[in-house]
C-alpha cells in the first residue's frame, strides 16, 4: 500500500568529513517555505558512522509534533517544540556502518519547521555530527514502511531550509552543546531582560549529563547541580573576565535529586526519581578531604515524580531546614504540627473528581511544607493545601513565600485557580482539593494568594539575599515558570500584618524551561533550564547598571503560631491576616475556650471566626467520611438530623443565629455561609428545626446582587433544598453577563504547545458563574417545573461550544449526568428528548474588548474620568458600549434595546460617579419601570422575569433582560405571589472586561465628550 503524504525527506550517505571539533549549526527545514495548516511531513537521512564510538545522542524539535526513529527503532514523540526532546542512542547505532534517521513532523498552524542534531563521540574524543540542513531530500509519495532502513530513497528531491537556528519565530531552541569547560555566551539581546542586567549562558549541558533541575552553592562558592534522573555535578563558573566554566561529576551515590541544599558543611539532598530511596538525605565528608561522600537517609517520603518531594531551604537563622512536597507525596506522621491535622475535603456539595482521572485518589492535605532541625530531629508540619509548590524562599523580613501550581485542565471552570504566590504563615492552609473541590479565595479558613499570576508550571523560588543587585531586586522574591519561560520578580510591600505584591518580568523568552536557581557568592544569580529530559543549560544574571548594590539587611524571624492571648481579639480585626492567625492559634488550644467565648460574643467577625474555629476543631459526627462532607462519597446518601458533638454544633448554630445577615459586609456574609457549611460538613446535616432557622436567616437574601455572595448562597440553599432556589438561580443565569477576560495572552504566546489552550479559552470564554450555579443546582432533587428543566438543560448546549482546559468537556458532561441522577424517573424520560443545542446565544457576534480588564471600583472609574475624556476615540467607545452589553438593553440614539432606560441624553443629566454606581451597583436603585418580578408558585418554586404577555390562562414571562425571546409559561392558577425583585436584571460589573483606555472611550461616548 502507498500513502499520499505531503512530503518525505531523505539524504545520501554523509562522508567522514563531518568529524570536527566544532559543532555545525542546525537549521530549520520543511517541505516548502510556506507551510500548510495541519500538514504532515516525513524526513529521512542516511549516513556512514565511524567505528570506535563511545556514545551517541540525538536531539529533535518540531513545530508542532514529531516522532523519531533510528535504524527503524521508534524512540518516541514530542509535542513541545520550545523544549527539544533528547535521546541516548548509543545502544541503537551501527558502528562503522550505515545508519538511517527518520522523523515524522506535524504542523498545526502556518509556520512549521523541524530541527535535529545527532552527535557521536568517538573514543579518541573527536565528534561526529549529523544536523538538519539543506542536504536532506524530499518526496511526495512513499510506501507504508517508509522508515525501514532497507528502503532505497535515492531519487527524492531536496528539502527547504526555512530558518537558521536562532531566527524567529523559534529562537535558539537548539543551541550548540558544551563538553567539559565551556565558554560564556552573552544572551542579553536574545531575551527580555530587566534594564541594567546582563544574561549569559555559561554551559550547555551535554545529553550524557542529563537534564538539570536542582542547584545549591557550596562553602567554596562552587555550584552543585542535579540531573533530574541522574547524578550530581560540581560546577565552577567562569569568573568575570574568564572564559571557561568547569564541570566535574561528584562521587555521591544518590540519583534523581529534586532538591539540593548546602548548609553548615553538609549537603542535603531530596531524592525523588531514580534508584535511590525517596526522601531527604544528608551527605557528609567522612574522610576530611573536603568533599561530601557519606549519604544517610534522614526521612523517607512516599511519593515521586513531578508532584513528589522537592526543594530544601534553610531559615535565615540556620536553625531550621524547610522542605516542600507536592500533592502526590503522602503526608506521614511528624513529631509535631502547627497545622490542624484533622484533614477533610470540607465540601458542602459532593465533590467531583477530575474528568480525565488526574489525581483522583489524592485528597487533603495536598502538597505540604515541613521543617526540621539540621541534625535531622524534630520534623514539624508547617503549612498544607498546595497543589505542587516546588520551592520556598524568605524575604528580608524573614517571612516565607512559595509559588503554587495550577491545574491547567481546569481552565474555564469556576474552580480553576491560577498559579499563585503564597505567603506561608505558620499553620496555614491554602485550600487545594481534588477535582472540583478547590476552595474559593474568599473562604477565611484558607489563606488567600498573595498574587495570582496565571497559567504556568512553577519551579524554583529564590530570595534576592546575597545578590549584587539594586535594593528593590535584593528585596524581591523570584518565581520561576517552566512552561512560560519567565522569571517573575515579586516585589512586596507591607500591608497591615501581611503584604501587597507586584510582579515584574525579570527574565523572559521562549525556549527557557526554567528549573532551579541560586545566588552565587559573587552576587550573581545562577539558574538552570531543563527538566523532562529537555536540553539543559546553566545561566548567569549580573547587574551592570549604575545603581547602588549595597547589601540589604535580612532579619532572623521566629515563625511560630500567633499569640494565643491576643487570638480572640484578633478575630475581630479588619485585617484578614490577623483574623486568620487568631483563628489558627485558637484551634491549637482547648475547644472549650472557643465555645465559652463564642457564647457571649456580639462582634460579627468574632462570631464568624469563632464559629469557623469551633466547627473545625469541635466534635465531629460519628462515621462521617473524610472525603467531602455530609454524604457517603457518592453524593446520594445524605446524613441528616444527628450531631455527635451536640454542644459544639449547638454553640455554632446559636452564635451564627445572632447575626443580622442583611447588615453584614460582603466578606462577612460569605464567611457566615461558610461557617454554616463547615458545621454541616463536619457535624452532620441539620435537624428540621435547624434547617428552618437557617433558611429564615438567609433565604430572603437570595439573590443579593453580589456575585460572590450569590455563589455561596446558592451553594447552601441547594444543600438545604430551599424552596424556589431553582427559579431564582435560573434568573441569575439568564441575566449573567460574560466573564471578564484574564490578562494571560502575553504569557501564553511564550509556549506554542500549552499556550494554544489558553488563547483558545480567552477567545471563547466559558461563563464561570453559570457553571457554578449548574454545579449547585445539580443537587436540587426533582421534580422541578418543566420550564425550569428546559431552561436549565438548554445551558449545556451553550456551554458545549465554549473552550477550556483538557477536562472542560468532561466536567460539563459530568454535571449533566449528576443533574439527571437527582431528577425523577419521569423527568429523565422527557429530558432526554430535549434539543440542548437549539438555544441562541445573545452574546454572539458582539465586539470583544482587548482588555485586560479588572474589578473596577466606583472611585477608580471617577478618577479615570477626572483624568480627562477629551480627544477620546468615540467610535471605539461605541464598540465598548456594545462589548459591555449596554446596547442589548439600553437605547442610545437610534440603536439599542428597550429593556432598560434610554441613555441618549445621559451626559446632560448624570456625572461619571452616577454612571459608575449604576453600572457597578445596579441593584442599589431599581426603577419600577424596568424591574423584574419575583413570581412564586404554590409549590414553592420561583421564576424571576418580566411579564410580557398572557395566553390561555398562562403568563408569558421573559427570563433574560438580554433576550426577551427566552420565555417561560406559568399557569395563572399556580401563582401564589408576584412582587418586584429587589435585584436588578442588569448584572453588576459589565465594564470589568475593559482596560483603562477602553473604559475612557466608553465614558466619553456616554457623556458626549
Amino acid at each position: 500500500m502507498r500513502l499520499s503524504l505531503s512530503a518525505i525527506c531523505a539524504a545520501f550517505i554523509v562522508l567522514p568529513s563531518l568529524l570536527t571539533a566544532d559543532e555545525p549549526a542546525a537549521q530549520w527545514i520543511w517541505r516548502t517555505a510556506q507551510a500548510g495548516s495541519n500538514e504532515r511531513v516525513f524526513f529521512r537521512r542516511e549516513f556512514e558512522l565511524p567505528a570506535e564510538v563511545a556514545g551517541a545522542t540525538l536531539t529533535v524539535a518540531c513545530d508542532n509534533w514529531s516522532r523519531v526513529w533510528i535504524n527503524g527503532q521508534d524512540l518516541g514523540f514530542s509535542a513541545d517544540w520550545a523544549n527539544p526532546r533528547g535521546y541516548d542512542v548509543t545502544g541503537k547505532i551501527k558502528q562503522g556502518g550505515r545508519n538511517v534517521l527518520a522523523v515524522e513532523g506535524r504542523n498545526d498552524g502556518s509556520s512549521a519547521g523541524m530541527v535535529l542534531r545527532f552527535r557521536a563521540t568517538l573514543k579518541d574524543g573527536r565528534k561526529f555530527y549529523v544536523m538538519s540542513d539543506g542536504n536532506w531530500h524530499c518526496a511526495s509519495e512513499v510506501p507504508e514502511n517508509w522508515q525501514d532502513p532497507a528502503l532505497s530513497v535515492s531519487a527524492w528531491p531536496k528539502v527547504t531550509v526555512v530558518a537558521k537556528m536562532g531566527d524567529a519565530p523559534w529562537g535558539p531552541v537548539l543551541s550548540p552543546e558544551g563538553q567539559g569547560p565551556a565558554s560564556a555566551v552573552d544572551m542579553t539581546d536574545r531575551y527580555q531582560v530587566a534594564p541594567g542586567f546582563r544574561l549569559e549562558r555559561l554551559y550547555q549541558v551535554p545529553k550524557p549529563q542529563g537534564s538539570w533541575v536542582a542547584m545549591t552553592v557550596d562553602a567554596k562558592g562552587r555550584l552543585i547541580c542535579a540531573d533530574q534522573y541522574g547524578q550530581l555535578y560540581r560546577v565552577t563558573p567562569a569568573a568575570a573576565g574568564e572564559e571557561l566554566t568547569a564541570i566535574e561529576p561528584m562521587d555521591i551515590p544518590l540519583r534523581g535529586a529534586h532538591g539540593l541544599l548546602w548548609h553548615e558543611g553538609s549537603l542535603y539532598v531530596t531524592v525523588n526519581e531514580g534508584p535511590s530511596e525517596r526522601g531527604v538525605w544528608r551527605v557528609t565528608d567522612s574522610n576530611g578531604d573536603g568533599d561530601p561522600d557519606k549519604a544517610e537517609l534522614m526521612k523517607a517520603f512516599h511519593g515521586s515524580g513531578e508532584h513528589g518531594p522537592h526543594a530544601l531551604v534553610a531559615s535565615p537563622d540556620g536553625k531550621w531546614i524547610y522542605f516542600a512536597a507536592g500533592n502526590h507525596t503522602d503526608c506521614p506522621e511528624f513529631d509535631s504540627s502547627l497545622v490542624s491535622t484533622r484533614f477533610m475535603e470540607d465540601q458542602l456539595l459532593p465533590r467531583r473528581p477530575d474528568a480525565r482521572g488526574h489525581a483522583r485518589e489524592r485528597m487533603a492535605p495536598g502538597g505540604f511544607i515541613v521543617r526540621f532541625r539540621p541534625d535531622g530531629s524534630h520534623w514539624q508540619l508547617f503549612s498544607v493545601g498546595y497543589r505542587n509548590q516546588y520551592d520556598v524562599a524568605f524575604n528580608p523580613e524573614g517571612d516565607l513565600f512559595t509559588y503554587d501550581s495550577d491545574m491547567e485542565w481546569d481552565l474555564g471552570m469556576p474552580w480553576y485557580r491560577p498559579t499563585r504566590i503564597c505567603h506561608v504563615v505558620p499553620g496555614s492552609e491554602f485550600g487545594w482539593r481534588n477535582g472540583t473541590g478547590k476552595w474559593p479565595e474568599y473562604y477565611e479558613d484558607s489563606m488567600p494568594s498573595q498574587l495570582d499570576i496565571g497559567p504556568g508550571s512553577p519551579t524554583g523560588v529564590l530570595s534576592g539575599k546575597g545578590a549584587k543587585f539594586p535594593e528593590r531586586y535584593q528585596r524581591a522574591i523570584y518565581a520561576f515558570d517552566w512552561t512560560y519561560a519567565t522569571i517573575h520578580a515579586i516585589h512586596l510591600s507591607p500591608d497591615g500584618a501581611g503584604y501587597k505584591a507586584r510582579r515584574e518580568e525579570f527574565v523572559a523568552g521562549s525556549g527557557l524551561p526554567l528549573t532551579d536557581a541560586a545566588m552565587g557568592r559573587d552576587g550573581a544569580m545562577y539558574f538552570l533550564t531543563g527538566g523532562r529530559r529537555t536540553d539543559s543549560a546553566l545561566w548567569r544574571v549580573t547587574y551592570r547598571g549604575s545603581e547602588s548594590v549595597a547589601p540589604v539587611a535580612f532579619a532572623n524571624k521566629e515563625l511560630e503560631l500567633g499569640d494565643r492571648a491576643k487570638a480572640w481579639e484578633n478575630l475581630g480585626s479588619d485585617d484578614r491576616m490577623l483574623r486568620y492567625q487568631g483563628r489558627v492559634a485558637l484551634e491549637a488550644g482547648p475547644v472549650a475556650e472557643i465555645r465559652s467565648k463564642l457564647a457571649d460574643e456580639s462582634d460579627p467577625w468574632r462570631i464568624i471566626g469563632g464559629a469557623l474555629a469551633l466547627a473545625r476543631a469541635g466534635g465531629l459526627a460519628e462515621g462521617l467520611p473524610a472525603d467531602a462532607g455530609p454524604h457517603d462519597g457518592s453524593g446520594k446518601a445524605w446524613k441528616v438530623g444527628r450531631y455527635d458533638g451536640a454542644s459544639d454544633a449547638d454553640a455554632v448554630l446559636g452564635a451564627l443565629g445572632k447575626l443580622d445577615f442583611a447588615k453584614l459586609s460582603e466578606p462577612q456574609r460569605i464567611n457566615a455561609l461558610r461557617a454554616y457549611g463547615l458545621l454541616f460538613i463536619r457535624h452532620g446535616g441539620p435537624t428540621p428545626g435547624a434547617r428552618a432557622a437557617v433558611l429564615s436567616k438567609i433565604d430572603a437574601a437570595y439573590p443579593s446582587g453580589q456575585p460572590a455572595v450569590d455563589r455561596e448562597l446558592c451553594r447552601l440553599l441547594a444543600y438545604l433544598q430551599a424552596p424556589g432556589v431553582v427559579g431564582r438561580t435560573l434568573a441569575l443565569m439568564d441575566s449573567a453577563g460574560p466573564t471578564p477576560v484574564p490578562d494571560w495572552l502575553a504569557l501564553a504566546k511564550r509556549n506554542a504547545q500549552y499556550g494554544k489552550t489558553v488563547e483558545a479559552m480567552i477567545a471563547n470564554l466559558p461563563p464561570a458563574q453559570i457553571i457554578h450555579y449548574i454545579y449547585c443546582l445539580r443537587m436540587v432533587k426533582g421534580p422541578w417545573s418543566r420550564d425550569e428543566r428546559e431552561r436549565f438543560f438548554a445551558w449545556f448546549g451553550r456551554l458545549a461550544g465554549k473552550s477550556g482546559g483538557a477536562s472542560y468537556g468532561g466536567f460539563i458532561e459530568d454535571l449533566k449526568r449528576e443533574t439527571l441522577a437527582t431528577a425523577t424517573a419521569e423527568e429523565r424520560e422527557w429530558i432526554g428528548k430535549l434539543d440542548a443545542g437549539a438555544v441562541a446565544n445573545p452574546f454572539a457576534n458582539i465586539p470583544q474588548p482587548k482588555g485586560p480588564g479588572r474589578e473596577w471600583t466606583i472611585d477608580e472609574v471617577v478618577t479615570l474620568a477626572e483624568s480627562g475624556l477629551g480627544g477620546r476615540d468615540l467610535e471605539n467607545g461605541k464598540r465598548m458600549y456594545q462589548a459591555s452589553l449596554c446596547a442589548a438593553c439600553h437605547r442610545f440614539g437610534s440603536e439599542g434595546g428597550a429593556a432598560g432606560p434610554d441613555l441618549t441624553a445621559l451626559g446632560g443629566r448624570f456625572t461619571a460617579r452616577d454612571i459608575a454606581e449604576a453600572i457597578l451597583e445596579p441593584s442599589k436603585v431599581v426603577s419600577d419601570q424596568y424591574a423584574f418580578d419575583l413570581i412564586t408558585r404554590t409549590d414553592g418554586s420561583q421564576v424571576t422575569g418580566k411579564l410580557i404577555d398572557e395566553k390561555d390562562e398562562h403568563w408569558i414571562v421573559a427570563t433574560s433582560a438580554f433576550d426577551f425571546s427566552q420565555t417561560v409559561e406559568i399557569e395563572r392558577g399556580s401563582i401564589k405571589e408576584k412582587r418586584q425583585s429587589p435585584v436588578s436584571p442588569m448584572p453588576p460589573g459589565l465594564i470589568n472586561r475593559l482596560n483603562p483606555d477602553e473604559l475612557k472611550d466608553l465614558l466619553a461616548y456616554l457623556l458626549g465628550k
